[in-house]
């Protein structure tokens, strides 16, 4: 049995010798032939050093040769430009991303007839249509610091319209066609961060939206500059708290028209800062990992305005300023009904020039001032799933959480439910400082087409200006509940997160006259205009991980009929619009 047992075992040893002879070489070779890896190496190439560490353990490789192996790696990793980038000391973490989005965009709005102050003239129904290709770059960096610090540095273009960085296509310039005049970009994100505690979190700078909030408030982007403070815990029953408090620079003196010249003469700056203020506190219950219900009132107001008070002189003696001197040629570009200037919104400058002056203010700020804002918001929603899958769930150890698979058959449709609700506190006084600034007008018969409270003017043309649309509009109005809200309910059916996905968003939108801060809403569907009111459906689709495509259309009229639809815009131009539609089909790439 002695020599059977030798004669058995030693080709056992040669073929042991002939496995490391093969195999050995071969997985020489394929470590060495590797490609490196720079994140693979920066983490000290935990995978690789395992392989090697069972090739030495079965007798493939040698102690000498792993470490040979390992050796070259680091020295090929050492020689690539990965390697040559310097963090600093103070850097945990860096992330770059971004996103292309390329536009074709149809915009349409039409208007009716309406009388202007200008002798009685009556300004034709008209229209304006833009079709345009367009598009919009952002670029940032992001990251962690030691200490849990954090940062964000993100770029845009378009820094000349900050509720859209669309660059139209073909725009010219000096130059010629192909203008490349607006196609730069600016900083619209920096901002530094301290996790303080793992519930509690600070960021000061031009930081990303820190609330839970809608387009119907707030347009994506728009980026709050300024402070705030964020708190968020998660119960072990599923139920997490948050509140957010934030403390926004506004706008300073010398700014778009926002300031309002409180306190001052016409068309001086108001020397103080406008701060608007925000506070949140809201709750998310999650049933299950697929389903959970969300909720968040905020409250809005603002300091450095007038809201009302004691600033305003007397009413206003420049009223017909806000009429246009002729009506516009209708459709022609960039033009808009000659009733659209009226002092819709109440802005304080309507209201704050003495009764003797000369009528050189407020233009422009009576569309965007902001006194007499107190706003209620109040988002939702409601997530789910539905259809027949079923998730299965297969463990080998019970107590082995990392042995538990989860497997799903059948299909299911991810749903979200959504709704917004807004409220102004103050709609009714904002209104009433437009009826003011109008009832003006009232006995005065020099009050019409001129510039002045004595300028040229006659009885017939003063019945005129009485009798336009935004003059009747304005002095019934504000005291219903359409004018001093806005609202959104909608539903979403689907999900984009790979390739293949698809999503699909119907929702119906309404925005009161006096109900909102007309500066911050969202400009890519009813033209940044208020007392608007339609529905949007859009249609997503991912064709891979990061490249998508969207349709989208908007059909929009006034919530109420009497009121213009002013606007703080850089697209239609059109301040009373009676019907609009808007086309958009997307191709976004995100990096």
């Amino acid at each position: 049995m002695a020599p059977c047992q030798e004669n058995c075992h030693q080709p056992q040893g040669k073929k042991m010798k002939l496995t490391n002879y093969i195999f050995g070489p071969v997985a020489v070779c394929a470590l060495a032939f590797m490609p490196v890896d720079p994140v693979h190496a920066q983490q000290g190439g935990t995978q690789d050093s395992a392989l090697l560490d069972a090739l030495v353990q079965k007798g493939v490789l040698s102690n000498q040769e792993a470490k040979e192996i390992e050796s070259k790696e680091q020295t090929q990793y050492n020689s690539t430009a990965a390697s040559k980038i310097i963090m600093p000391s103070s850097v945990k973490s860096i992330t770059f991303y971004g996103d292309l989005r390329l536009r074709y965009e149809m915009r349409d709005g039409t208007t009716g007839s309406g009388y202007t102050g200008n002798g009685g003239a009556l300004s034709p129904a008209g229209s304006e249509t833009l079709n345009r290709y367009r598009y919009r770059l952002r670029f940032g960096a992001k990251g962690d610091l030691y200490d849990n610090f954090f940062w964000g540095i993100r770029l845009a273009s378009n820094p000349y319209y900050d509720r859209s960085g669309n660059v139209n296509f073909g725009a010219s310039d000096s130059a010629g066609p192909f203008g490349k005049a607006r196609s730069i970009m600016a900083i619209d994100q920096v901002y530094l961060g301290w996790k303080a505690t793992p519930d509690f979190t600070l960021i000061g700078g031009q930081m990303p939206q820190p609330l839970y909030t809608t387009s119907m408030i707030w347009a994506e982007d728009i980026n709050p500059a300024g402070a705030a403070e964020k708190y968020d815990h998660t119960f072990d029953n599923g139920l997490e708290l948050f509140a957010t408090a934030g403390q926004f620079v506004y706008g300073a003196a010398n700014g778009n028209g926002i300031s309002n010249n409180i306190g001052s003469g016409p068309g001086s700056a108001d020397a103080s800062t406008i701060f608007q203020f925000a506070e949140q506190i809201g709750f998310k219950y999650n049933f299950d990992k697929d389903t959970y219900f969300k909720m968040a009132a905020t409250g809005y107001t603002y300091s450095g305005s007038n809201n009302g008070g004691g600033a305003v002189v007397g009413p206003t003696a420049s009223v017909a300023s806000l009429y246009s001197a002729a009506p516009n040629a209708l459709p022609a570009p960039n033009a808009s009904p000659s009733f659209f200037n009226g002092p819709f919104v109440g802005a304080a400058s309507a209201g704050a020039v003495p009764a003797a002056a000369s009528a050189t203010a407020g233009g422009s700020s009576n569309v965007s001032g902001i006194n007499d804002l107190a706003v209620l918001e109040f988002p939702m929603e409601f997530d789910f799933k539905i259809g027949p899958g079923v998730q299965h769930s297969k463990t080998g150890d019970p107590k082995d959480a990392k042995d538990i698979t989860e497997t799903t058959t059948g299909w299911s449709l991810p749903v979200r439910l959504f709704s917004d609700f807004a409220y102004n506190l103050d709609a009714n006084q904002r209104a009433g400082q437009a009826r003011q600034a109008l009832n003006f007008i009232k006995g005065n018969a020099n009050m019409t087409g001129s510039t002045s409270v004595t300028g040229a003017g006659t009885a017939a043309g003063n019945a005129n200006i009485l009798a336009s649309p935004s003059y009747q509009g304005v002095l019934h109005s504000g005291t219903n509940l359409l004018d001093q809200c806005a609202y959104q309910v909608g539903a979403e059916f689907g999900q984009l997160k790979k390739k293949g996905d698809w999503d699909g968003k119907l929702f119906w939108q309404s925005t009161g006259y006096y109900a909102v801060d007309p500066n911050l809403i969202d400009a890519d569907i009813f033209n940044a205009a208020t007392n608007m009111q339609g529905i949007v459906a859009s249609v997503s689709h991912n064709w891979t991980d990061g490249l998508s495509s969207q349709v989208r259309y908007a059909y929009a009229m006034p919530v109420n009929g009497l009121l213009a639809t002013p606007n703080v815009n850089q697209d239609l131009t059109l301040g009373n619009i009676r019907e609009y539609n808007l086309f958009q089909a997307d191709l976004m790439w995100k990096f």
